[in-house]
């Protein structure tokens, strides 16, 4: 990773490498979410398909895990070399809005938009959006961002939905999956012009991360 730099958008990474992933011919975001305080769950994932990855995404609930790993990587050059080069958090209901982070404070949004080869996703944690009714609200504000996906944790539910015409996507909990779901985290690749958007589900093993299908569920927690 070249830059831990937060931006003003609380993007994290240089401004060149944010600008370099909106306009790239075709980009892969590793998306993980929920690993409420098993930081070495988040380094398995990051240490397994960070490198290959234009962006990492945490959709909440574990932000001291992500600023314990980035805090690594000083010490640890292969880890540096796995984190990548653009990072979007949100504040997941377990989070502080702000964290400490070297010699600044790290401030955490509850909602977040990250664009990547032309495509504008909305990140939230999604407890504010009623998702015990669904995920209505949670595409409307979408919307209103003018995303067209929409990436979500807080249910610890592995989930792909299309509801108003987006993309609705929520990789599960990396420490404490629910429903009889596995650990799980997935990965989103995104080719611009194209509205077709391809993303792989990984249930996490004691040895290596295996693609899979969770079935669809219409609970939430």
């Amino acid at each position: 990773m070249n830059s831990q730099e937060q931006q003003e958008n609380l993007l994290i990474g240089s401004a060149e490498a944010i600008e370099e992933l909106a306009c790239k011919d075709e980009s892969l975001i590793l998306v993980a979410s929920d690993s409420h305080g098993a930081a070495s769950m988040l380094n398995y994932i990051l240490r397994e398909q960070g490198e290959q990855c234009d962006a990492l995404v945490f959709c909440g609930d574990g932000i001291g895990d992500v600023v314990s790993i980035l805090s690594m990587t000083g010490q640890d050059a292969a880890l540096a070399r796995q984190i990548p080069p653009v990072i979007a958090l949100v504040q997941g209901n377990n989070d502080p809005s702000r964290y400490p982070m070297e010699q600044t404070q790290l401030k955490v949004p509850l909602n977040q938009t990250l664009t990547a080869s032309g495509h504008t996703m909305f990140i939230t944690h999604g407890h504010r959006f009623s998702l015990y009714n669904g995920t209505a609200y949670l595409t409307n504000e979408a919307l209103l961002q003018e995303a067209d996906l929409v990436l979500y944790g807080h249910t610890h539910i592995a989930m792909a939905e299309c509801s108003t015409g987006l993309l609705t996507l929520n990789p599960g909990s990396c420490a404490r999956p629910r429903g009889g779901l596995p650990p799980s985290f997935m990965t989103l690749r995104l080719k611009k012009g194209s509205h077709y958007q391809d993303y792989t589900f990984y249930r996490i093993t004691g040895t290596k991360s295996v693609p899979f299908n969770p079935e669809p569920r219409s609970f939430y927690f």
